[in-house]
């Protein structure tokens, strides 16, 4: 019996060795419902998710009245009560949803996976699968039960589809908090969703070191949701002290956490003006020697001849006078045999001349006035660049064309850092204007009160003094939308009302929204 079941286990081992050789041996089309259930079958799975199209959810009194209707017909499996109530709940059953641009199925634009678990195996499919969509745009997982292992291989997944810039990872709680992994360099997403998490303060300070360790050139990331998880007061002064040099990110959502008053003022001070560190003061002063050297470099010939001097022992230093004068000597001679250069030059170009100037007067008078005409149009031509020659012929310019000039070729646009902002020196402290770029933020149903919402009143009375209108359009610099609803404090309350009299001009949606609400009174 013991030699009968080592045979079957080396049966399947060999099996599944010759299963993954298939697998890995498989060439991938770009069709995912192919690709998936072709590298399913060779791994071994007889019960896979289905890859489908997204479906959209029926509308209740619509299938009511299909489903029990007088006229339908109960013997036929199509209108018959359970086929609907099949189609309906078709929605939660374990499958692999998709958005495709076209019908072939090649051009995948988004992929949802909800209510079943990837493991290693899995993951190795998608592996192969996923870089191959070149349309690619977004990904939602819903409680697919990821560990900090298969999280850190769906990384690596992440770093060959360079075309996905939306990720939403949501119901699906890491024990190492790993969710930082998500926001750096390598991979380029502009919205993050980590809503239902569990995440703790101890994910929002790594969370706060992502962000602060980005580029100051990368302006990717712009969205970052996390709502629906634990974090208070501590974790959302790391958030706050991320936002105070961060740049790109402009929406954050922090509602439905445990966050009280304490982080509330942090928030709000990073929105107004807020001290530097003592360690910040050292890295601006820095960066401003850094600044200065720049604008005023010196010389290859200066800086030459000074660090010779600085290296010469000190008996070199007196022979300084001599020196110069044979430099001057020497710059003398130079300039006298390129006078003589020049004069030869100027005799050869005569001699020439004058030898071809007898046999050229009679064509150069046939050719005169054609050439004034030439020259006319080619001024004409300059002027108005879109003219064409009357000749039918291009136009000769009668200069050469000049090169453009630095300020109008393409040059690199140069970032900034909020360190070299305009400081404020008040009561021995440097003050910079704070965070302008954030546009939206929501803190709703959380745990702040009077107190908390007070910050956010000055820190947006300071933004309306600073920021001025976008020229050319309606829109304002700063913060837009601030949601705070669902807090420790009553809807009437006078700091709620005056914070809502000032955000209302400067929100677009909610601006619209009373338009449409002012019309529909009318």
């Amino acid at each position: 019996m013991g030699k009968k079941a080592e045979k079957l286990k080396d049966k399947t081992l060999k099996e599944n060795e010759n299963d993954s050789q298939s697998a890995d041996d498989y060439q991938c089309t770009g069709n995912l419902e192919q690709d998936f259930t072709e590298l399913c079958r060779r791994l071994g799975y007889t019960e896979f998710p289905r890859v489908v199209n997204r479906p959209r959810m029926p509308s209740t009194p619509t299938s009511e009245k299909t489903a029990f209707a007088d006229d339908t017909d109960w013997t036929s499996d199509k209108d018959s009560p359970i086929a609907h109530i099949k189609d309906r709940f078709s929605y939660f059953k374990p499958s692999i949803q998709i958005e495709v641009d076209n019908e072939d199925g090649r051009s995948v634009r988004e992929i949802s996976i909800r209510g079943w678990k990837i493991d290693d195996k899995m993951m190795g499919i998608f592996s192969k699968c996923l870089p191959v969509l070149t349309s690619l745009h977004k990904i939602r997982l819903w409680n697919v039960g990821l560990t900090d292992d298969t999280f850190s291989s769906f990384l690596t997944i992440l770093h060959c589809c360079p075309s996905i810039r939306v990720f939403a990872l949501e119901g699906n709680p890491l024990l190492q908090q790993s969710y930082y992994k998500l926001i750096s360099d390598d991979i380029v997403l502009s919205q993050i969703f980590l809503r239902n998490n569990k995440i703790n303060d101890e994910g929002a300070r790594l969370i706060s070191q992502a962000l602060r360790s980005l580029k100051m050139t990368n302006k990717n990331l712009a969205s970052l949701v996390l709502s629906y998880n634990h974090i208070t007061d501590e974790g959302a002064r790391h958030i706050a002290q991320a936002l105070r040099f961060n740049r790109s990110l402009l929406s954050l959502n922090l509602s439905s956490n445990q966050i009280g008053d304490e982080g509330a003022l942090a928030l709000a001070e990073v929105l107004g003006h807020f001290p530097l560190t003592h360690a910040e003061i050292v890295e601006r002063r820095r960066l401003l020697l850094e600044k200065e050297a720049q604008e005023q470099p010196r010389s290859p010939t200066t800086s030459r001849h000074a660090d010779s001097k600085s290296d010469r022992p000190p008996s070199h230093h007196s022979n300084s006078a001599i020196e110069k004068g044979d430099k001057a000597q020497a710059q003398k001679t130079k300039q006298s045999i390129k006078k003589k250069e020049k004069e030869t030059q100027k005799k050869e170009e005569k001699s020439a001349s004058n030898i071809t100037s007898g046999t050229s007067n009679a064509a150069a008078q046939a050719s005169g006035s054609n050439k004034k005409d030439d020259l006319k149009t080619a001024k004409k031509q300059l002027a108005n660049p879109d003219q064409k020659n009357t000749r039918g012929e291009p136009v000769k310019s009668a200069t050469r064309r000049a090169p453009l000039p630095e300020q109008e070729q393409a040059e690199p646009v140069e970032v900034t850092n909020p360190l070299l902002e305009q400081a404020e020196f008040r009561d021995g402290k440097v003050f910079l204007p704070g965070n302008k770029v954030v546009i939206s933020l929501n803190i709703s149903r959380n745990k702040i009160s009077k107190l908390g919402l007070k910050g956010f009143l000055t820190a947006m009375e300071t933004q309306i003094e600073e920021t001025k209108p976008i020229p050319g359009t309606r829109c304002h610099t700063g913060l837009l939308r601030l949601a705070v609803g669902n807090n420790n404090f009553p809807a009437d309350c006078p700091t709620l009302m005056r914070l809502q009299e000032i955000l209302l001009p400067r929100d677009p949606i909610q601006k619209s929204y009373k338009s449409s609400e002012e019309e529909q009174s009318m």
